[in-house]
């Protein structure tokens, strides 16, 4: 009882010892991380400081990059993103180490980690505006200033010609006295090979001497590879975007990744810009979708073969059947338009894949649910941290446990035969040190990707109903 105190009548008090209710958490926001010019902040807002967009009109007065991005979010469902303005900069050099950020102050990438703290949203679903395009695996990986040479102006530009290969851009870092001390990749190209020969070009100025060495290899986006570890912290997934060249590049620059908290994507989409067709990212759409999914269906459900609004069309159309097939073979989800097929127009996601490279984390809503179950249970089971270990205590854990499990299941968020124990290896040092273990077993559905359907001949019957109906009669009415 709460209280030995001495009374004269009748008194009630709520038991300690009971089970809690496991409330799943929200699954369906967005979060954005969108480089802006530096004129361009808004008065009343920050870099690196995130904030919440609920509904459209919240985005009225932000810079036309960052509509442009929760434009495409908002095109498939209206929902919440927890969005985060970074410093552009004047260089691409800048633009990536400011969208990289840095752990410690929380900038860039990793200001989506400040949201909860401030009353904001969980991010869960994350795409960077492009910025975070992987390279292909026979790019340009990194140039070395052999040579600084002098009196270079801020003009300058660099070109490479290998025996094959295209696509590479590059800006020259200027420092004292126009040296060329360091030189940012900002586009690796693809298909290179053989011997590199760079080009300096300095429109303005009187610059020579310097001497560039090339480096052809497999490169990753440093902004991704930040973003995986705050998308870890997070238990959120990434939607990145691939080089938008050709499928087979797409492919290569996917081969790069192994996480399960990247969904890939590729090719761009068009959208109209002031009337005018623009490639933007499709990473941006298929976090959207994916939130349509989670508020209309749950997570369980990909956010794949959906018809996407608001494009006007793909930067590089895949067909429906080898190419689209090739794609998602590798891991690359990308958008296909089945009209010219069967008549069912419409541009269409078309992929349900994650990067990681165990195949039991291949599925976006395998990934995604198991994070749900495991963030409900956790954040349930913080209300049991300082009561006493009794049998009821134990017991009513167990059952909440069981009982999330099994609403989960009626839900058909998990398939049968989930569990929730008191682990065989709980100890008595173990219980004294206020240590309680407990396992827990469930699967999520796979979603459908292949369904195969064998065709039988069946003459023999079918001869044989068609003989046995033959009466050598004419029905009353029949034209002969």
């Amino acid at each position: 009882m709460a209280s030995v105190e001495f009374h004269h009548g009748s008194r009630v008090f709520q038991s300690g010892d009971e089970a809690t209710v496991v409330r799943l958490r929200s699954t369906s926001v967005g979060g954005l991380v969108i480089p802006i010019a530096t004129g361009d902040l808004p008065t009343g807002y920050a870099f690196d400081r995130p904030f919440l967009v609920a509904k459209p009109s919240d985005a009225a007065g932000l810079p036309d990059a960052v509509k442009e991005e929760i434009d495409s979010f908002y095109d498939q469902t209206i929902n919440q993103i927890v969005v985060v303005m970074v410093d552009k900069g004047a260089t691409a050099a800048t633009t990536t180490a400011n969208m990289v950020g840095d752990f410690a102050t929380r900038t860039g990438i990793h200001a989506l980690l400040k949201a909860t703290s401030m009353g904001l949203p969980r991010p869960k679903l994350i795409a960077m505006a492009g910025y975070a395009t992987s390279g292909a695996a026979d790019g340009i990986a990194s140039v070395a200033v052999t040579t600084e040479g002098a009196n270079y102006s801020a003009d300058t530009t660099i070109t490479v010609s290998g025996t094959t290969g295209q696509g590479a851009e590059f800006e020259p870092i200027i420092g004292t006295g126009g040296a060329i001390t360091g030189v940012v990749v900002t586009k690796p190209g693809w298909g290179y090979t053989g011997a590199l020969t760079f080009q300096i070009v300095d429109p303005n100025g009187s610059g020579a001497g310097a001497v560039l060495a090339g480096t052809i290899g497999s490169v990753l986006n440093p902004v991704l590879a930040e973003a995986i570890g705050v998308a870890d912290k997070l238990r959120a997934m990434i939607y990145t975007d691939g080089p938008d060249g050709t499928n087979q590049q797409a492919v290569q620059a996917r081969l790069l990744i192994g996480s399960k908290r990247v969904a890939f994507c590729d090719p761009r989409v068009l959208k109209s810009i002031d009337g005018v067709p623009y490639p933007r990212a499709l990473s941006t759409i298929y976090a959207g979708l994916q939130a349509k999914m989670d508020k209309e269906k749950g997570a369980v459900f990909a956010g794949s073969n959906v018809i996407i609004s608001g494009i006007q069309g793909v930067n590089r159309p895949v067909e429906y059947g080898e190419e689209a097939n090739y794609l998602n073979q590798n891991r690359v989800n990308t958008v296909i338009n089945r009209g010219n097929i069967d008549g069912a127009g419409g541009f269409r996601a078309w992929g349900v894949w994650t990067c990681a490279d165990d195949p039991i984390w291949q599925f976006i809503p395998v990934v995604r649910v198991t994070d749900l179950v495991n963030e409900s249970i956790e954040e349930a089971f913080l209300q049991f941290v300082g009561r006493p270990q009794t049998l009821a205590q134990l017991d009513n854990m167990v059952m909440t446990g069981r009982n999330a499990l099994r609403g989960l299941e009626s839900e058909q968020f998990l398939l049968p035969g989930s569990d929730f124990w008191l682990l065989n290896g709980q100890s008595a040092s173990d219980g004294v040190q206020g240590i309680v273990k407990f396992g827990m077993k469930f699967e999520v559905p796979a979603p459908i990707v292949d369904i195969r359907i064998t065709a039988y001949r069946n003459f023999t019957v079918a001869y044989e109903l068609l003989y046995s109906q033959v009466s050598g009669e004419v029905e009353v009415g029949a034209t002969l």
